[in-house]
């Protein structure tokens, strides 16, 4: 119970009584008894038991007790305590039970009685007494232990054992074993399998037996046992403090025996009464098999020692006024509960509260009993009813979870019956599984009577798709190894070849080779890499030597590059000059100096662009138009395709035919889009922008035309050079052949 709820102070006394209101409360006690005692027969408030069968019995002489009484028709303080504990006793009190496992029985059941509520308590040596669960133990998350795999339990349980009282999580680790022996019964089961598979039945002496090793299994079993040392020392320790406390009802039922011996005020005996019932309040629990006896005894006690003292009526009314302020803050916490948020803490909470009004609240007027038993009983009734609603919104969402799980069940189910017909479809159906799988681990529990069963079915159904897989790698096993055959074949091959001086035979076996490599399947997993880097290590031994041999022979073209930078920096260095002559004519001896110098690495090309773009830069700067600029430059692209090839010509005409095409479309495409302009506005801007566009086109390729008309130029110089150079060497071949089959004179 909170420390600021409203039942703190529930004696009857506020903590601002100091002493002199005590004394002067006790001296009024004093004088309302002796006022009593002097009284005639019939004066009001005289005290009596109306009960036959209680005045038959024999009374034991007490000073305390007024020798001469009558019958006073009105209620008497005994027959208040007895008819109160039967009204509490017969009437139908809506407290419910707070264990989860129990709810659903307890909600079809709205009302039952405190005493069906103690007795069911009383059922099990392993839940607790009649003292509520500590509120300041947290809540333990519900959780689905079948889908959890054996670490997990393992770290769950201690989990609990580290964070909850040994006490108060029977239940869970009664669920986190079961689930754990039967992750386990299936661990063992599939080694059995596996081992059958790999060692079959022999009737060698020495074939290996199979034995099943379970680190994690011998963790949890001595996990679990130290859990149940715990517990069991829990209940042996739980077990004498309640003993404890039963000896000190005893005591304290035998000394409200003896209050009726003692020779002392009345109200003196009344204030040590009531001490002892203070007593009786604050004293823990007891063991359930003396529980109904010694309240009994207690009840007894009470109603004697109210038998054999006469209360004033005025000191009775105090008394009842007493309880009733007692009631009304049970009543108040309960009001207040109705707004708790957490429904089992509000649960246990009033049962506590059911408890303290039916063994330690005294009886009231009884005006005052059915409507303060009426106001409990609609306070208990809001709890309820949050809790009515609150397993009804569990049981949807149970019933939510269920639907996924049942359709997670029927999914893998169906993607075993499809199977896969190679080893990419295989993972991505492995890969389909794992996401069911976490989907139904992170689903929450199903409603209990079908959970259990919907997790089996889980098992079964992974258990036939980890079947279907494990059936076709089997039948790939023979495949791979003929793969394995084929590569040690290919490596054979690599390996002979990877010294081959003639590199262009041994080029196109490497080539061969390796598409040959990638067409054959998988190998086994434990031979892949190993046969993969013997044979990457034999081709890579063979290209690194053909790498050697071309670097060899591209020295000559390194050269050229470097010769072609110097050109390029000492072209860059130049800075603009007033005789632009000069400078032009500078220039151009740059450019004679490049194109004297040979290819470059195909990888160093792009220094060809890089210079043509200064050299149009610098031709400008020398007073070059735009077109003489780039016809310039152009001459200087020619001379390097005339120490080209004939790969370079087809190349460059290419680019030129391409370009051209490109520019007569782009001048047909402005045309057509004039046509649809008022040609009449001069001063209309996309008009302005088409026509200067149409222009530098036409510039472009006019450009162009005379590129092709250079380069064909080129073209047929160069060919009838090679057509002199050949008549030429023909006539020598022919001067020197007659040479000499002239006779010698």
């Amino acid at each position: 119970m909170d420390k600021n709820d409203n039942l703190q102070n529930a004696d009857g006394n506020t903590p601002e009584m100091d002493s002199k209101k005590t004394e002067s409360q006790d001296a009024l006690e004093n004088a309302m008894l002796e006022e009593a005692t002097e009284k005639t027969t019939n004066t009001e408030g005289q005290e009596t038991t109306d009960s036959e069968t209680d005045s038959e019995q024999p009374v034991k002489t007490g000073t305390n007790k007024v020798e001469e009484t009558t019958q006073d028709t009105s209620t008497t303080h005994e027959d208040a305590i007895v008819n109160e504990k039967e009204a509490v006793e017969k009437s139908e009190d809506p407290i419910v039970e707070v264990d989860d496992e129990t709810g659903t029985a307890a909600a079809n059941n709205v009302e039952t009685t405190s005493e069906t509520t103690e007795s069911t308590k009383n059922d099990d040596d392993d839940e607790d007494d009649n003292e509520p669960e500590d509120d300041s133990v947290k809540e333990i998350e519900e959780k689905d232990y079948a889908s959890m795999d054996m670490p997990a339990l393992v770290n769950e349980l201690r989990f609990l054992m580290q964070e909850y009282p040994i006490n108060s999580f029977r239940t869970q680790a009664e669920d986190i074993k079961k689930a754990f022996e039967a992750a386990d019964a299936d661990a063992k089961k599939e080694a059995q399998e596996k081992f059958k598979e790999e060692n079959p039945p022999s009737d060698d002496p020495l074939a290996p037996e199979f034995e099943y090793k379970n680190e994690i299994a011998t963790e949890f079993y001595d996990l679990h046992s130290l859990y149940r040392k715990q517990k069991g020392q829990f209940q042996r320790d739980k077990r004498k403090q309640q003993e404890d406390n039963l000896a000190k009802r005893r005591e304290i039922i035998e000394n409200i025996k003896l209050l009726i011996d003692q020779e002392e005020n009345i109200g003196t005996t009344f204030k040590k009464f009531h001490a002892l019932q203070d007593e009786w309040k604050a004293t823990g629990n007891i063991p359930h098999d003396a529980y109904n006896i010694t309240w009994e005894d207690y009840r007894l006690a009470t109603q004697n020692f109210y038998d054999y003292i006469d209360l004033s009526k005025e000191l009775r009314d105090k008394d009842f006024e007493r309880n009733l302020e007692f009631r009304n803050k049970i009543i108040a916490r309960a009001v207040e509960l109705g707004n708790e948020e957490n429904i089992h803490k509000a649960l246990r909470e009033l049962q506590e509260l059911h408890r303290m009004w039916k063994e330690d609240a005294g009886p009231v007027a009884k005006e005052m009993r059915d409507p303060i038993w009426d106001e409990f009983s609609a306070a208990t009734k809001v709890i309820h009813d949050k809790r009515q609603a609150y397993y009804e919104e569990r049981d949807k969402i149970n019933a939510k979870n269920q639907l996924i799980k049942e359709n997670i069940v029927a999914e893998i189910a169906k993607i075993t019956e499809q199977g896969a017909k190679n080893h990419k479809e295989w993972q991505d159906r492995l890969e389909e599984i794992k996401v069911l799988r976490e989907l139904f681990t992170t689903t929450g529990p199903a409603p209990k009577a079908v959970n259990n069963e919907l997790w089996n079915q889980f098992r079964t159904v992974t258990r036939e798709f980890n079947k279907a897989k494990n059936d076709y790698y089997k039948g790939l096993k023979k495949e791979q190894q003929d793969n394995l055959d084929a590569k040690m074949k290919l490596i054979a091959i690599a390996e002979e070849h990877q010294d081959n001086e003639n590199f262009a035979e041994g080029l196109q076996i490497m080539k061969r080779i390796q598409a040959e490599w990638k067409q054959i399947g998988h190998v086994p997993k434990k031979d892949s890499d190993k046969i993969w880097k013997r044979f990457q290590k034999a081709c890579n031994a063979f290209f690194d030597k053909k790498s050697a041999q071309k670097k060899e022979e591209n020295k000559e073209e390194v050269e050229n590059f470097e010769a072609k930078m110097k050109v390029y920096d000492a072209l860059k260095e130049m800075i603009p000059q007033d005789d632009k002559k000069a400078m032009l004519a500078q220039v151009e001896l740059h450019m004679a100096d490049w194109a004297k110098i040979g290819r470059v690495p195909y990888s160093k090309r792009m220094i060809q662009d890089k210079f043509e773009k200064l050299l149009q830069a610098k031709l400008k700067a020398s007073g070059l138009s735009a077109v003489d600029a780039e016809m310039l430059k152009y001459q200087n692209k020619l001379a390097s395709l005339q120490n080209g090839d004939e790969k370079d010509f087809k190349n460059e005409r290419f680019y030129l035919r391409k370009r051209r095409d490109e520019i007569q479309d782009e001048v047909r495409q402005l045309d057509n889009n004039l046509q649809f302009i008022n040609a009449k506005d001069d001063k209309n801007p996309f008009l302005v922008q088409t026509k200067k566009n149409i222009a530098e086109l036409n510039k472009e390729l006019d450009v162009i035309k005379e590129k092709q008309k250079q380069l064909n130029i080129l073209q047929r110089q160069m060919k009838k050079e090679e057509e002199e150079a050949e008549a030429a060497a023909a006539e020598n071949e022919a001067t020197e052949s007659q040479e000499s089959e002239a006779p010698a004179e």
